[in-house]
């Protein structure tokens, strides 16, 4: 588990390196350096200057090309004891774009030593520690101290090499403008879609409901029976004789084909005369006993009732009645005058 946070912290922070633009100006340094010399130079410590210019070749190492030189003085007796150094220095960065890095370095150069009674220019390297701190875009400070090797060319004291410690300050000072980085682009706006203005179709005007078709004026029947007649011709308040006894069988309510002809005359005239209502009353002669012929004539004056309402007569211009022996309309002495009571009558509203 270590591992792998280890390496996911590392390839966040490449990431981030690697998402900022390097700066990869040539650069000078000048310096002023100061030479610990070794013992076997029989010199005294002293200072020197030096000059070098860098180029950034990757993001953590530069290369250096570096002029040195410091004058130093016998300890005993007089005269100088001049050192030129001419090197190519590999300079790493622990963190380039950190305002404050620490830095290795590494040199291979020559080293001419000027001393009297002789000169020579031999090898020299030099590995060392140094801090750098940003100050602005363009300048830097840095110190380094390094450990130089050199291998005594000019046989000074007759020693195989010297080994020095040279403490150096300079300012790493960058050449030209720094590149700016590529603006960020632009967020894309999401740009709304213009509104498409839905125009409605125009709504035809409601055309007028046609006016309801005119009932057919109802046509005159076509009458043969005398019953159907006189109800065509009646009037409110008209009592009509529809049915008597004959029109029945016998002793029952029952209709006889002679009746059916009269009623269908009669529902003829009813569909035509829409103005009138009808009571429907059924009568009987004195033979038999009050509550029979009651009972008789009350359904023979339903089947006629019903016979109109089977035909389509509405059952509300309609009611029914029956009143037995009390209304003859002729005596009951004679055979003839109770055939005639025996009777179905319309009474006309």
């Amino acid at each position: 588990m270590r591992i792998k946070t280890l390496t996911l912290l590392i390839a966040l922070a490449g990431t981030t390196l690697q998402a900022q633009a390097m700066d990869d100006r040539l650069y000078v340094v000048p310096s002023a350096n100061y030479t610990f010399s070794d013992n076997d130079r029989r010199a005294d410590d002293g200072w020197g200057a030096g000059v070098s210019l860098g180029k950034p070749v990757t993001r953590n190492l530069n290369l250096e090309l570096g002029l040195t030189g410091s004058s130093l003085d016998y300890k005993t007796g007089g005269g100088d004891y001049g050192l030129t150094g001419l090197g190519v220095d590999a300079v790493y960065l622990l963190n380039r774009d950190a305002d404050f890095t620490p830095y290795g370095v590494l040199g291979l150069g020559v080293l001419r030593t000027d001393i009297p009674g002789g000169d020579d220019t031999g090898l020299m390297a030099n590995v060392g520690l140094g801090i750098m701190k940003r100050l602005t875009d363009n300048v830097s400070l840095r110190a380094d101290a390094r450990y130089r090797w050199d291998n005594n060319a000019a046989n000074a004291f007759n020693a195989n090499n010297f080994g020095d410690v040279v403490v150096s300050v300079g300012l790493k000072i960058a050449l030209g403008q720094k590149a700016q980085p590529a603006p960020k682009p632009a967020p894309v706006m999401d740009v709304a879609p213009t509104p498409v203005v839905q125009i409605p179709e125009p709504v035809p005007a409601p055309q007028p409901e046609p006016a309801p078709a005119a009932e057919p004026a109802p046509v005159a029947p076509t009458l043969k029976t005398r019953q159907a007649v006189m109800l065509e011709q009646s009037k409110p308040g008209d009592v009509v004789v529809i049915l008597e006894g004959v029109n029945f069988e016998f002793d029952s309510a029952r209709l006889r084909p002679d009746a059916i002809v009269i009623l269908d005359e009669a529902v003829q005239v009813l569909n035509y005369r829409k103005d009138i209502s009808v009571d429907v009353n059924g009568h009987t002669c004195s033979i038999g006993t009050n509550k029979y012929n009651q009972g008789l004539s009350e359904r023979r004056a339903k089947s006629v009732y019903d016979y109109f309402v089977d035909k389509g007569i509405a059952a509300d211009r309609l009611t029914t009645q029956g009143f037995g022996e009390t209304r003859p309309a002729h005596s009951n002495a004679t055979r003839e005058g109770r055939a005639r009571n025996r009777r179905v009558e319309l009474f006309i509203k």
